[in-house]
């Protein structure tokens, strides 16, 4: 059975971490990248929003008794199996993942340029998730 407060409590919480990058695509993309307290914030956010999609991800995995994924891509994968994400979106979701593991464990070579192009072009896909996962919540 899921646990429709876990879920509630980290869909409202990615809604929240993308509220707060919708702000950083208004700027110029020189003066994000030039500024480290305008990209380390922003990138701060996107690596709080990817752990959102991977909490609920793995929860839904645990509490519906999904194949245990092996990795991070694997999760979004099990998910898609399980027909709770298109092909299209898991895919994008998939290098989300990978950037993911670039914020957490490769942050010194961090290209700041690619992070800003993720906000400006790429946050739709996280909002497309939620909205997945809401509707998986209603049904």
């Amino acid at each position: 059975m899921v646990d429709r407060d876990v879920l509630s409590a980290r869909l409202s919480a990615l809604a929240g971490y993308l509220a707060e990058l919708r702000p950083f695509a208004t700027l110029r993309r020189e003066e994000y990248v030039r500024e480290p307290a305008l990209h380390h914030l922003a990138e701060r956010y996107l690596h709080l929003a990817c752990e959102c999609v991977l909490d609920i991800a793995q929860h839904l995995i645990s509490d519906q008794g999904y194949r245990q994924s092996d990795n991070y891509k694997d999760t979004i994968e099990v998910l898609e199996e399980e027909g709770l994400l298109d092909a299209s979106l898991a895919e994008r979701l998939k290098r989300w993942m990978g950037f993911r593991n670039v914020l957490v464990h490769l942050y010194l070579e961090i290209d700041h340029g690619k992070s800003y192009a993720a906000i400006r072009e790429d946050l739709g896909d996280l909002e497309e998730f939620a909205a997945a996962m809401t509707r998986f919540l209603r049904s």
